[in-house]
């Protein structure tokens, strides 16, 4: 019976020191970049739903769904970053994320994979990078080849529940 306890402990620590040193992201294209939200502020992923419009709140923010009782603010991605309004596709989803007692809603174009990226990938956003929603990126990530922008949930979801 020790040995399996011993065993179980072995396996607990082994598995901690496997994810010491790990963040998980979920990623996703907005235009063919892909971008992450740290895991642990994803609610849930919907297909796209009706969404109530709003008059007179900022362009990027598409109105509000409700989701079991909650009304969600939707904000479009592809609108907020200056790039077009989205294309509602079969690939499109609606990322409902959660930072502290808020949440919103994002219109992306697709939902790609959760990946674990060692945090010496990963680098604080240069205040010299040029893209306009360069204020909501609040980190760089490299996952294999591919440069992931890591975007700050909490500038996002105050802009979405504010302009609300």
């Amino acid at each position: 019976m020790k040995a399996i306890e011993k065993l179980n402990s072995v396996e607990e620590n082994e598995i901690g020191k496997e994810s010491e040193g790990l963040q998980e992201f979920l990623t996703f294209e907005v235009d063919r970049e892909l971008f992450g939200i740290d895991i642990l502020h994803i609610h849930e992923i919907l297909k796209p739903v009706p969404i109530t419009r709003i008059p007179n709140v900022e362009s990027s923010i598409m109105g509000v769904i409700n989701l079991r009782g909650e009304i969600i603010p939707i904000m479009d991605l592809k609108e907020l970053f200056g790039i077009g309004y989205s294309d509602v596709l079969p690939t499109t989803r609606i990322i409902v994320v959660v930072n502290g007692e808020k949440r919103a809603g994002l219109l992306v174009d697709s939902v790609k994979q959760v990946v674990k990226i060692h945090k010496e990938k990963i680098s604080e956003a240069d205040s010299e990078l040029t893209v306009s929603y360069s204020e909501l990126i609040e980190s760089v990530s490299q996952f294999e080849e591919t440069l992931v922008l890591n975007l700050d949930l909490s500038r996002l979801i105050d802009f979405t529940t504010e302009e609300n």
